[in-house]
């Protein structure tokens, strides 16, 4: 039973505005949401991550193929150099840049012809495609092969993280071989099989070598402008600090890295400060010019320099800090020892 209601003419006009305005976000919730992409997993092989994490076979990974309850079907096969395998019955497939999941179904769908509801497994067996090279001062120098994208924080990570003797610098050397997925240069290359078409960045020309470098203290901070993305094919780089070396009469002679800037009485300090017969007034700086064989030497009183009557110099690396012996304080000290000997070789008298 229908019942009439009556309402005022400016009220019906505002019911209408608001039913007017509600439709459009009504129609808007009815859409679904995107998903959210899921967190990335760790190195050795993702599951399900989103697109960009997922691996991509490339040439020179073993995939272990299985149909089920087809075991003459089943076989491991490499990829080739063009990106491809050979499969019974349908012949060669494309099988570079695209995920196990993608291949499985473009398996599947040629395997119809032949079967009915056909049901394939793809496996990376062996990951060759995307190697990366750690060298120089780190805990566990390498090859390593990449089986998602990872940033050079957690490659270094990976490689047990710089050693005592790192400098404060990380380069990565880009040998420019082209992605065997990058989009070509007519843009037919597939985005997707997720590939990225950003172009390059400004006073990078594709394909050509380059050298990047990036302060160690900022990559290990996690720094955006730092931590940046590797590439298949890059080398990572972590080259030893500088040195200094010290000599003579001081506790620990020997090398001394330049992490930071060290100055001569720094540096003494570093190797354990003086010995009990170093002469400091007689310390001396060696310092070969670069590029030759001229050698420069200068001699520091330290005691001036702790009393702010001269400058504290500033090290070079490969300089050489030569702390002499002072023959006073070594004759002194021999003639106490034998002072000392006579004294307790003469007889004792008790007067009482």
């Amino acid at each position: 039973m229908w019942r009439r209601i009556h309402l005022p003419v400016g009220r019906v006009a505002v019911v209408a505005l608001a039913v007017c305005g509600a439709l459009p976000g009504a129609a808007r919730a009815q859409q679904p949401s995107p998903a959210s992409p899921p967190a990335a997993e760790s190195l050795v092989r993702a599951t399900a991550p989103d697109t960009d994490q997922n691996y991509r076979i490339g040439p020179g990974d073993v995939l272990e193929i299985r149909v089920f309850n087809q075991a003459q079907l089943s076989r491991d096969v490499r990829v080739t150099n063009k990106g491809r395998i050979r499969m019974l019955f349908i012949g060669e497939i494309e099988a570079a840049c695209l995920t196990e999941g993608e291949l499985s179904e473009v398996i599947t769908g040629k395997y119809k012809k032949y079967m009915q509801d056909p049901q394939v497994d793809v496996i990376v067996k062996d990951y060759k495609s995307q190697p990366v090279a750690v060298i120089g001062s780190v805990t566990t120098p390498g090859r390593y092969q990449l089986q998602r994208r990872v940033r050079l924080l957690e490659l270094l990570t990976f490689a047990g993280g710089p050693n005592a003797a790192a400098g404060g610098t990380v380069h990565i050397i880009r040998g420019g071989v082209k992605n065997f997925c990058a989009l070509s240069e007519g843009g037919e290359a597939s985005l997707a099989r997720g590939q990225s078409a950003e172009p390059a960045a400004a006073g990078e020309e594709p394909g050509r070598p380059m050298l990047l470098s990036f302060k160690l203290r900022e990559v290990l901070a996690g720094s955006g402008s730092a931590n940046v993305d590797i590439d298949p094919g890059d080398i990572i780089s972590v080259p030893e600090a500088e040195q200094v070396f010290v000599t003579g009469g001081v506790v620990r002679p020997g090398p001394l890295p330049l992490h930071q800037k060290v100055t001569l009485l720094q540096a003494i300090s570093m190797a354990g400060g003086f010995g009990q017969d170093a002469a400091r007034n007689r310390v001396r700086l060696i310092r070969q010019e670069s590029g030759g064989e001229v050698r420069n030497e200068m001699v520091f009183n330290v005691d001036d320099i702790e009393k702010r009557r001269a400058e504290d110099v500033l090290l070079q690396p490969n300089d050489v800090i030569e702390v002499p012996s002072s023959t006073a304080k070594i004759v002194a000290r021999g003639l106490l020892g034998v002072g000392v000997g006579l004294v307790g070789s003469l007889p004792w008298y008790i007067v009482r």
